[in-house]
């Protein structure tokens, strides 16, 4: 079973701050990415994977397959969503999480800027609010160098 270190929502995937930044504070063996297009498109995948540095480890799946990578790996683990709604899924299919980075959602679709590079719409609340009900702290940092914004003060942001 996963030993899951980190879990961060970021629309941009794997990316620079990722591998510059991410893996330094939150040294893992494997990434987990769990995207559905992602995870069907597997030129899109390799592209992807290579932006990641050698000796770590990538799986790009699905939200379907999520839970049984996850629980066939012996790895420590970097786990990424592209959105709230991806990782809501993942949840509601028996994965369970520590804890959840919102780091970068972008301000559009209704959405209200909560910080940088982070914005949350009353729908993505919600969500995120029923994870949290379940244990699963709730966190929004878009870098490492900035210090976490607790749930309790995004909920205030809204």
């Amino acid at each position: 079973m996963a030993d899951i270190k980190l879990v961060r929502i970021d629309y941009r995937l794997i990316h620079g701050q990722v591998v510059a930044k991410w893996l330094k504070v939150s040294p893992v063996r494997r990434i987990v990415l769990v995207d559905d297009v992602l995870g069907n498109d597997e030129f899109m995948s390799d592209i992807y994977k290579m932006a990641v540095p050698k000796g770590t480890a990538v799986d790009i799946v699905t939200v379907s397959k999520a839970r049984s990578v996850l629980d066939n790996t012996n790895d420590t683990v970097f786990l990424i969503f592209k959105d709230v709604d991806t990782c809501y899924q993942v949840v509601q299919k028996g994965v369970e999480l520590p804890s959840v980075n919102v780091g970068a959602v972008p301000n559009e679709n209704n959405r209200k800027l909560i910080t940088s590079g982070v914005a949350i719409s009353t729908e993505e609340l919600e969500k995120l609010e029923e994870l949290n009900a379940k244990g699963i702290e709730i966190t929004v940092q878009p870098i490492p160098e900035i210090t976490a914004l607790s749930f309790d003060a995004v909920k205030k942001k809204m």
